[in-house]
């Protein structure tokens, strides 16, 4: 321990350090703390076909269905083969978020036995106290690569994670932000309704820890 801080040396150089605050940084590979990068943490948010809603204009469709064999009860909104369709949902982010961008991944089955694929994409803003909540979405975005169907019906399907979404406003610790998600028909093949159970959303933690209200 050094003047309260606990510093981690290779000889003299300085490779990571925890000060007094609970912060820790880790020195890059030659130079000391000049050149410090802070060490951060990953957390994700599951929201279910349950907590979304679909929009009045070309909203997909909330339904719930009984697989036949074992009763497994499924929620999901069927999004059409020929037209787009969105769904919102809302959240206060965790006060640990550092407010930069997100990514997420879709969880959702086939209707039929195709195997054409689906692109998925999402858009994000965040709305601070008093802000207008009509506000445009940020840029949409989608899985790197579509989501193909595996030829069974009712099959579950995992995409790979989307690209970068940088959440439009000035996201800060407490705002609401507004979500909606797209199936965007003219960039996927798959020719009948996708079923989306839900969407699970990743973000980095903040390397300051936050204070009482």
């Amino acid at each position: 321990s050094v003047g309260g801080n606990i510093i981690f040396y290779d000889d003299s150089a300085e490779r990571m350090r925890i000060d007094t605050d609970g912060l820790v940084t880790v020195a890059g590979a030659i130079k000391s703390t000049a050149a410090a990068v802070t060490g951060l943490n990953y957390r994700t948010i599951w929201v279910g076909a349950g907590s979304m809603i679909p929009t009045e204009t070309a909203g997909a469709v909330a339904a719930t269905e009984e697989l036949a064999t074992n009763d497994v009860m499924v929620d999901y909104f069927a999004f059409p083969t020929g037209t787009d369709a969105y769904v919102n949902f809302n959240m206060v982010m965790p006060a640990q978020w550092d407010g930069g961008i997100l990514t997420a991944k879709f969880y959702w089955k086939t209707s039929n036995t195709d195997t054409g694929d689906v692109q998925w994409k999402i858009a994000a803003t965040a709305h601070a106290d008093s802000g207008a909540l009509d506000t445009a979405f940020g840029t949409a975005v989608a899985v790197g690569t579509d989501d193909v169907g595996l030829g069974t019906d009712n099959d579950l399907h995992i995409t790979a994670k989307t690209a970068d979404m940088t959440v439009a406003g000035s996201p800060a610790e407490g705002e609401l932000v507004m979500f909606q998600i797209m199936r965007d028909v003219s960039g996927d093949n798959y020719n009948a309704d996708a079923h989306l159970m839900g969407v699970l959303i990743q973000y980095r933690e903040s390397a300051t820890a936050s204070a009482a209200w």
